[in-house]
């Protein structure tokens, strides 16, 4: 048998990787956050405890991980920088939003067990801060422009209603999703 590749090293790797990374938010959703350990990960994962501390300094890191990553997944199309959004930006950030819970509705629903769980945000707030706020202000200048009344406000508010159709969406298999994602481009994008 010849050696790996450096190429199939490192698939190998992201494979691992996100291996522990699933085996974690399926552990965080089913005992909490705080009652779960590297050991019942490693058991999840069928692995060993030592080797997840190759990729990850602590229990914390792995929830920090597996947090960041989906949130950039959400906002990997935004680069930073002074631009303004556009009618196409928030129908893909509205899109982007609903299809993130109808892509991998398990993955979503532990997400959102484990951000409401007693501690996880203190833990996530200000990095999860740090990553959103840009994109936070580029939605109150795309209000602002829109002649919002309250601009910051009606950034909020358009993000609770993302926020709370993605809950529904979780909780109720019945939930007109395409209605409601038709809805919410009519109320929010500019005529």
């Amino acid at each position: 048998m010849s050696p790996r590749t450096l190429d199939q090293n490192i698939i190998l790797k992201q494979e691992k990787k996100q291996l522990i990374l699933n085996a974690a938010l399926n552990v965080f959703s089913e005992k909490g956050y705080h009652a779960s350990s590297i050991s019942q990960i490693s058991q999840k994962a069928n692995i060993s405890k030592g080797l997840i501390y190759n990729y990850f300094e602590s229990k914390e890191d792995v929830l920090k991980t597996i947090i960041f990553d989906i949130a950039d997944s959400i906002l990997e199309k935004y680069p930073e920088g002074n631009f303004s959004l556009t009618n196409l930006d928030i129908e893909y950030f509205i899109d982007k939003s609903i299809d993130f819970v109808l892509d991998d509705t398990t993955r979503a629903k532990l997400l959102f067990s484990i951000s409401s769980q007693p501690g996880v945000m203190d833990i996530i707030f200000h990095k999860m801060m740090e990553k959103a706020l840009p994109f936070m202000n580029l939605l109150t200048d795309y209000f602002k422009n829109n002649k919002a009344e309250e601009p910051q406000v009606m950034m909020y508010y358009f993000l609770s209603v993302l926020d709370g159709v993605q809950m529904h969406m979780i909780t109720n298999s019945a939930f007109p999703v395409e209605k409601i994602r038709l809805i919410i481009k009519k109320q929010f994008l500019k005529s």
